[in-house]
């Protein structure tokens, strides 16, 4: 009887366990989990985080110099440190579902497309630079500068004729601010204490920061990467094309910003250090270790291969994806074609050689 009081003791307080518990559940395939959180946090994340925020504040210096003094000079610096920040964001993204940046959902303020563009008008005339509602999000971010930059005039002209009005310039600096409002306390935080309770969570239960990484990372090639860049605005899902959904359509910058969001893709699967060719444990030595393979080929190699494949038919398209999709879909359709082979890599074959669950609601059918 004592023995038996002992035995339901003993699973009473397994079915307890708090939930450190299950988040350091060590992973029973015997791959160096901590070591794959290392290189992605050392490597990784905290360089992409650091360099954004290089690049904001960079942006922040142009447009204080624009707003100063509005000629063609300035205008084309402020662009550039504007479209420099906007292919860094291509990496930061994939860790905006984690630590400070979830918790202040960074990705909803800072590229939700289409930009509302006569609401920004609107509060433009009005002077309102509230940016804190959930519904503002259409008005500010790097879509909201995009128009700024490029759609509030007719030519370049127009445009900086357009910033006379210090309603313009206001909004502008207030936009820039707000983007450099939400990545500091996020870089901040992953130099603090952050780093250390990601590597910590080495297990492979759920809450675990491998298996969150791998879900995020296929939330984001799924959602904003495959279906946001270009299976949106096709209208794959239904409708009709869409082409002023595109990112970047007034700066036409579609094709530079997807190439360099495949770039983030593709290095993080690799483990490759963030601006340098070391590559460190990642996903790929992660499939390598386990010898996953798919029809007799190993499934790494494979995958490495097929992101090739995509970003082969990307480069055919228009740089700006809008004129693309008004003047020949044809070719964006076989783009999206190679970007969806990956999709059941993804979620199918990799998810299963980590025995790894969805953590996040799939309803698109695929």
């Amino acid at each position: 009887m004592k023995n038996l009081i002992v035995l339901l003791m003993s699973l009473f307080l397994l079915s307890c366990g708090g939930e450190d518990d299950l988040v350091n559940d060590v992973s029973s395939d015997g791959f160096d989990r901590e070591a794959m959180l290392n290189n992605w946090a050392d490597n990784i994340i905290i360089p992409v985080y650091t360099d954004y925020e290089t690049k904001l504040q960079t942006l922040k210096t142009a447009t204080t110099s624009f707003t100063t003094t509005q000629n063609q000079t300035n205008l084309d610096a402020l662009r550039m440190a504007y479209l420099e920040a906007y292919k860094t964001w291509q990496y930061v993204v994939l860790f905006s579902g984690i630590g400070k940046a979830a918790e202040l959902n960074v990705n909803h303020w800072v590229n939700t497309y289409p930009t509302n563009a006569a609401t920004i008008e609107t509060n433009i005339a009005n002077g309102s630079t509230n940016f804190s509602l959930s519904s503002t999000n259409t008005q500010q971010g790097f879509p909201a500068l995009d128009y700024l930059f490029y759609g509030v005039g007719a030519d370049d002209a127009a445009l900086l004729t357009a910033y006379n009005d210090a309603n313009y310039r206001t909004y502008l600096t207030t936009v820039v601010d707000r983007l450099i409002a939400l990545n500091t306390p996020v870089l901040n935080d992953w130099n603090d204490t952050y780093k250390a309770t990601f590597i910590a969570s080495s297990g492979n239960s759920i809450g675990s920061s491998v298996n969150v990484m791998v879900n995020d990372y296929i939330f984001n090639y799924e959602k904003y990467f495959r279906i946001y860049k270009l299976g949106g605005p096709l209208a794959i899902f239904g409708g009709t094309v869409r082409a002023q959904d595109v990112e970047s359509y007034y700066g036409g910058q579609s094709k530079e910003l997807c190439l360099a969001a495949l770039d983030a893709i593709q290095d993080f699967f690799s483990g490759k250090h963030y601006s340098n060719t070391t590559e460190g444990d990642s996903f790929k030595s992660y499939l390598t270790y386990l010898d996953t393979m798919k029809d007799g080929e190993a499934l790494a190699p494979l995958m490495v291969s097929q992101m090739e494949a995509a970003r082969t038919q990307i480069n055919l398209l228009s740089n700006s994806f809008s004129e693309q999709l008004e003047n020949d879909t044809a070719p964006a359709y076989t783009a999206y074609t190679e970007i969806q082979k990956l999709v059941p890599m993804l979620k199918v074959d990799m998810m299963s050689a980590f025995n790894i669950s969805f953590d996040y609601q799939d309803n698109d059918g695929d």
